[in-house]
């Protein structure tokens, strides 16, 4: 018969294990490993917590401070950084940094076993579900304006024809659905539409005065063109229409409020 492993003891052990992965992972990252024993000796000290008798199954006890574990490493380790830039800079850290998170996940598979029962038995949201929503909430929430403030700067630059890392985009906006579609929805498809909607009315404004009407539908057709290609390459699939629409009636509106004040 294992060896009963009191809450104090085992939560030590497991504690220090997660600090040597997070650190392997701050290291680098891609390469992080547990070592093979190492891995077994941490599942195995989850399987024997969580499947002595009342009152030594700490399975409520370890899930509790799992969660307290994540959330404190989010505020004192991942966010402090993230808050000290801005603009392209920004989207770059969040990007390394979620694909840590999710790599720091991938390696916490051995607390899995509360899964088994625990979990489900109790209704809760599972280990995964738990390190996202607390990345997304002490994390993401906490920088998400200046995020979407720097993919839209981007995405006009863009229409200016400037050169913009197009792959970037598309890995920060990933991480809005990744998080959750209804935050992409929410936090930016909202905000990038109604951009959107201010960026090309300004611009419909000059170009009616600057280009005969032949002309004009001419810069309409290759705004649409352009605009679609942009939503291809790194909006997600839901925004397309709704930003085509945007800019269509945009600059159809100011189109015909040119010739009716003729």
């Amino acid at each position: 018969m294992a060896k009963m492993i009191e809450l104090e003891e085992g939560w030590q052990f497991l504690a220090a294990g997660m600090a040597k992965m997070r650190l392997a992972v701050e290291a680098d990252g891609e390469e992080a490993r547990i070592p093979a024993n190492d891995y077994l000796e941490l599942y195995a000290t989850v399987y024997n917590m969580c499947t002595q008798k009342a009152p030594h199954d700490y399975s409520r006890q370890l899930y509790e401070r799992f969660k307290e574990d994540v959330d404190s490493y989010n505020k004192s380790t991942v966010l402090p950084p993230l808050k000290e830039v801005q603009g392209e800079i920004l989207l770059r850290d969040l990007v390394e940094r979620w694909r840590k998170h999710k790599k720091i996940g991938n390696l916490q598979g051995f607390f899995r076993y509360l899964g088994r029962y625990y979990i489900p038995g109790n209704y809760l949201p599972t280990i995964q579900q738990v390190a996202y929503t607390s990345f997304r909430e002490l994390v993401f929430n906490e920088i998400r304006t200046s995020v979407t403030g720097a993919v839209i700067s981007m995405v006009n630059d863009d229409r200016e024809g400037k050169l913009v890392d197009r792959e970037l985009l598309k890995n920060v906006l990933d991480i809005y659905v990744q998080i959750g579609l209804d935050t992409y929805q929410a936090d930016f498809e909202r905000t990038f539409c109604e951009s959107t909607r201010n960026y090309y009315s300004t611009k419909a404004q000059t170009w009616i005065l600057e280009y005969s009407h032949p002309d004009y539908m001419l810069k309409v057709e290759d705004c649409l063109k352009k605009e679609m290609e942009r939503a291809e390459h790194y909006l997600h699939s839901s925004t397309g229409p709704k930003i085509m629409e945007v800019v269509r009636s945009e600059l159809m509106a100011k189109n015909a409020e040119s010739h009716t004040n003729v």
